[in-house]
């Protein structure tokens, strides 16, 4: 319980594991954190000392035997301020170095194929540099209104994106949920829908195909092909005519 969480905010499984047991347990020696934690033994003290260096945890020596046992849990926020600080400031500095590592970078034209991106990194940047090198109309099919808000948020922004670019899309929903609702009110954009559309969400823009996977991980399948991309486009398109408005 809450290991997820712990992780989220920047500490790894095993420091997550061991700061839990701790809150359980009280004062106690490395031994009874590692069975009840569940930690290898030989991870036990790189894990502890992590914990000692965010503040988390201390280590006292009580009759020649080390102990240690957590902080306030409070210090957990105390913790992720410092965290976000520190991120800003490498944020900045990375910003400065960017252009350098631009002029670095050899570039070159991608070529034609199919490639597998996992995960919202990935996937991301992609996505968005196809859009401000794509000119022709977006055709969007599958889309439904049941994936995970963290997705729908994303893809809400990259449409923000869009519009200020100036640039059309239709797209094909699978339901009229709210997130129906919101393409809607979208400039640029058309919707329309149909309750036996495609198994997966996919995108159309110029001569790439996206196909979309909100399983376990965000998963998209990337096809570059201007003869591919036309057969999508003509399958859109059919099931655009019998679509909804």
């Amino acid at each position: 319980m809450y290991e997820n969480e712990l992780v989220q905010v920047g500490l790894t499984q095993n420091e997550a594991k061991a700061y839990l047991a701790l809150l359980r347990l009280g004062k106690s020696t490395s031994g009874k954190i590692i069975e009840e934690a569940g930690i290898a033994s030989g991870k036990i003290y790189e894990t502890l000392q992590k914990l000692i260096e965010k503040g988390l945890i201390e280590a006292v020596v009580e009759n020649g035997v080390k102990q240690f046992h957590a902080g306030n849990p409070k210090s957990l926020l105390l913790y992720m301020k410092e965290r976000e600080e520190q991120i800003s400031v490498q944020a900045k500095q990375l910003a400065q170095i960017i252009p350098s590592l631009e002029e670095m970078k050899r570039w070159e034209e991608l070529p034609e194929g199919v490639f597998l991106v996992k995960g919202m990194r990935g996937i991301k940047p992609m996505v968005y540099d196809v859009l401000t090198q794509t000119e022709e109309e977006i055709k969007i099919m599958g889309v439904r209104s049941v994936k995970q808000r963290m997705f729908n948020t994303f893809w809400l922004h990259w449409h923000t994106q869009r519009m200020a670019l100036g640039k059309k899309a239709r797209v094909l929903f699978s339901d009229r949920g709210e997130y129906w609702q919101k393409f809607m009110s979208m400039k640029y954009t058309q919707v329309r829908s149909l309750s036996t559309v495609s198994p997966s969400a996919m995108m159309i823009l110029g001569e790439h195909v996206f196909i979309f996977s909100y399983e376990e991980e965000f998963t998209c399948i990337h096809i570059l092909s201007g003869q591919v991309a036309k057969s999508f486009d003509a399958f859109f398109e059919s099931l655009w005519m019998v679509g909804k408005g």
